[in-house]
């Protein structure tokens, strides 16, 4: 079986993006700053694909911009369609009460450590540990009403992988991101959270919001390469 990966827009914002060298007479301090990052994500649970769509916000520090972050993610999927068993309920009524829809969100603690972070590439592992609850809600398949019964299952995820980042300009670079995610813990819902995930996507930097507030306010002439540059003085 050949598995294609789609495209899946990730907007992780607020990662360093500065290509201007530095100066290396003077010594460098690096304060800590505030991180904020869209990160949505494909995914796979009972061997069905799912999409996680998360945030996550936290601080950036260090030489290399390392990233604490805690963030929150939710999944809304339908799975364990199972209303037929031919060979041994072939003669019974089929039962339209037995489709159950599972959504999920949890949070997560994240740390990014960067294995390298320059003007053009960042590589990074990150590593999550969080905690969430899972819902599966019975359907009635005749009118699609969910059905008064609720089962609700607390799981303990930790999460690892591997990040790239191309700073291919000053405003967007590309990204793309695969790890594995683990229940080291669950209770009630005998279902398996296990699972892959992964994301390529688009990186978007706050240069580009900056430099468009540049040109607006004062006319500055802007570029994905360069900083902003005042328009030249026309001559008199």
């Amino acid at each position: 079986m050949v598995a294609v990966c789609l495209l899946t827009i990730s907007l992780l914002t607020f990662r360093p993006d500065s290509l201007a060298p530095v100066d290396t007479t003077r010594p460098v301090h690096y304060p800590i700053k505030p991180a904020f990052n869209l990160d949505f994500r494909d995914s796979f649970l009972e061997s069905q694909h799912v999409n996680v769509l998360g945030v996550n916000a936290g601080i950036e520090f260090g030489p290399k911009r390392h990233q604490l972050t805690l963030g929150y993610y939710w999944i809304n999927y339908a799975t364990y369609l199972r209303l037929i068993d031919w060979r041994r309920d072939a003669a019974q009524r089929i039962n339209l009460d037995y489709y159950t829809r599972t959504d999920l969100w949890f949070v997560s603690m994240q740390y990014w450590w960067n294995l390298i972070n320059n003007k053009r590439w960042m590589v990074s592992f990150p590593g999550e540990i969080g905690g969430g609850v899972a819902y599966a809600l019975p359907l009635n398949l005749a009118k699609n009403n969910p059905i008064d019964k609720t089962h609700r299952s607390f799981f303990v995820p930790v999460q690892v992988g591997a990040y790239a980042q191309w700073k291919a300009t000053r405003w967007v670079g590309l990204t793309a991101q695969v790890g594995y995610r683990v229940s080291v813990f669950q209770t009630d819902i005998n279902e398996n959270f296990n699972g892959s995930y992964y994301s390529v996507g688009v990186s978007i930097y706050p240069a580009l919001v900056t430099d468009i507030w540049r040109w607006v306010r004062k006319g500055d002439r802007i570029s994905p390469t360069h900083p902003p540059k005042p328009q030249p003085e026309s001559k008199k």
